[in-house]
């Protein structure tokens, strides 16, 4: 018995609605999973002065130093009294870019699974670098000079924090509270958000410190402690003194003065940097382009080829906002 040749039509679930090209769907889920991924991974983004641009590549905020009060004398005119002021410009970097080529694109995307660790994998690079020249920003305003009325950064040197091996985690309290000295007498707000970023095993040590009696000194509200000792819940943050503490991987350890994978304004020695603590007006960030996703097809290599992007930068906004953690 003979049969007709007859096409299929394969439902192209990569079309969207009324599309005409198959990758038109995966290329916005993709995109949409990339910026999930860099969201939910990235620490620093929601915790300092972001501006975003429409064009050009800098952008200036404002500094300004404070307002002064006098007595008024009866029949004296006022003229207004000087408060110093200035800008920083903060430029954009390069186009950061993550990309991945995919081959096969149809099968390899019949598997969502899959696809979803690609999106993924290139969100958490873009995250992360972006991270670390934030950090690497909160120290380049710690280390900056006083200029004129506006107060330089702070460096807490002490070589009890250290980041490896056997951890004083009263000793890392103690910094904290001369970090927060500092930014009092150089009149930094007290109502604005103070926030630090360590590594996971300062982290675990400033949780676990005690003192001379071998009590806890930060456990009792940040955990739920059974009568046998077992912890309940494990947690992401800690607040001491005030201060909201991160555990972050991404700290800079090194001596990156000559590293060319690091852009050229972040390099510097870092390699007794142990940890940073900063309120939102030590850093300001630029942002030209917001993560995009780029999709070609390579007939050659039979591939799709992705690219997630993002064009920003960051400079040191208010030094005396800022601190640095490090070994003498």
């Amino acid at each position: 018995m003979a049969f007709s040749a007859v096409a299929s039509a394969p439902a192209r679930f990569g079309d969207g609605q009324g599309a005409l090209d198959s990758r038109n769907l995966f290329l916005k889920v993709f995109g949409g999973e990339v910026f999930a991924a860099f969201s939910e991974a990235v620490l620093t983004l929601d915790k300092h002065n972001i501006r975003t641009l429409n064009s050009g590549k800098s952008a200036q905020f404002p500094k300004t130093w404070k307002a002064i009060s006098e007595y008024h004398l009866a029949g004296q005119e006022m003229i207004g009294n000087d408060i110093d002021t200035t800008e920083v410009t903060i430029t954009v970097d390069g186009l950061l870019v993550a990309h991945v080529g995919i081959y096969d694109f149809d099968e390899l995307m019949s598997h969502f699974e899959v696809s979803s660790q690609y999106s993924k994998e290139l969100g958490l690079a873009l995250a992360k670098t972006f991270d670390r020249n934030v950090f690497r920003t909160i120290i380049r305003a710690a280390r900056t000079a006083a200029d004129g009325p506006f107060p330089g950064g702070n460096v807490v040197t002490d070589a009890a924090l250290t980041a490896t091996g056997t951890i004083d985690g009263k000793a890392w309290i103690d910094a904290i509270r001369t970090a927060n000295i500092a930014l009092f007498n150089k009149d930094v707000p007290e109502d604005m958000p103070r926030y630090m970023a360590v590594n996971a095993n300062v982290f675990d040590a400033i949780k676990y410190a005690k003192d001379a009696n071998g009590r806890y000194l930060a456990l009792q509200k940040e955990l739920n402690v059974t009568g046998n000792g077992g912890i309940d819940k494990r947690v992401q943050s800690l607040e001491i003194e005030g201060v909201e503490i991160y555990r972050s991987r991404l700290l800079p350890n090194t001596n990156e003065t000559s590293d060319t994978t690091v852009y050229t304004k972040y390099r510097a020695n870092y390699a007794t940097t142990t940890g940073v603590l900063w309120t939102p007006m030590s850093v300001g960030t630029v942002k030209l382009r917001d993560i995009t996703m780029e999709s070609f097809r390579d007939v050659r290599r039979q591939e799709d080829f992705m690219v997630a992007s993002m064009a920003s930068g960051s400079d040191p906004l208010r030094s005396e906002c800022a601190v640095e953690f490090k070994t003498s």
